[in-house]
């Protein structure tokens, strides 16, 4: 479940990147405009290049300049997030999408803190706004994490609706396939599990967990040739992978 999360984090600073309006009210000159400007590109770069602290220093130099800035608000937030601020990284959100209310990526961004704060039926309610947004640029991330959202709250019929929406605004989306072919495994649909592992594996991006699961899966089928085919592979992607040795303990265990 990290792993998927950590994708949707990575998601969040392409969307807010291109949310960075110009100043509300703010009476300034084309060079002050060109300072907020430059100042926020920076920010957004130190962030991306996980410099958050200075990207902190300079979000704030951009809210000197531009208080209701929603952009430079947004950023800050994500960036208290990622420094362990979580009741000011909400405040600063919240900020912003008070400044610029209908904001699809500001609501997904909020939507997840709050789903990632422990509050995930509030969180849900800003993701479903940024889905209805029909210029949202980005709708796989808001229903991605709609999905892993509805997780939380053990709405599995909800969180595989949210999962398929991702899959059609981005048919290639890895996190989705791999969570509906574990819902598919959890509730012993096994055929259906193996359609979406597919996917998956052949995406060039399953991680050891993965493959895990996609042995299980052709283990619970009755295929030992894809089993035994799936586990050299796993060896050849992952041969440290604790998870490997540990299934491969196990079956010798059972043999």
């Amino acid at each position: 479940m990290r792993q998927r999360a950590r994708y949707c984090v990575a998601a969040f600073v392409v969307v807010l990147a291109g949310c960075a309006g110009r100043p509300d009210g703010l009476s300034s000159t084309a060079d002050t405009q060109q300072r907020v400007d430059a100042r926020l590109a920076l920010a957004n770069a130190y962030y991306a290049d996980g410099k958050f602290g200075i990207a902190l220093q300079e979000v704030d130099s951009v809210l000197m300049l531009a208080p209701r800035h929603a952009g430079a608000l947004g950023l800050r937030g994500l960036a208290q997030w990622q420094l362990g601020e979580p009741e000011r990284a909400l405040d600063s959100m919240q900020r912003a999408l008070r400044a610029e209310p209908d904001s699809p990526a500001l609501q997904n961004n909020l939507g997840w803190m709050m789903c990632e704060s422990g509050k995930p039926e509030q969180g849900l309610a800003y993701l479903d706004s940024a889905l209805g947004q029909r210029r949202n640029p980005a709708p796989a991330n808001a229903a991605m994490n709609a999905g892993l959202c509805s997780l939380r709250v053990a709405d599995k019929a909800r969180a595989e609706a949210y999962f398929r929406r991702a899959l059609a605004a981005e048919p290639s989306l890895v996190p989705a396939h791999a969570q509906l072919a574990r819902l598919a495994f959890g509730r012993g649909d096994y055929a259906a599990a193996r359609i979406p592992m597919l996917a998956v594996l052949g995406s060039g991006q399953a991680s050891t967990d993965d493959y895990f699961m996609a042995v299980q899966i052709e283990r619970q089928l009755g295929d030992r040739t894809a089993e035994q085919s799936l586990i050299s592979q796993w060896q050849r992607r992952y041969p440290d992978s604790p998870q490997l040795r540990a299934y491969q303990r196990g079956r010798t265990d059972e043999q």
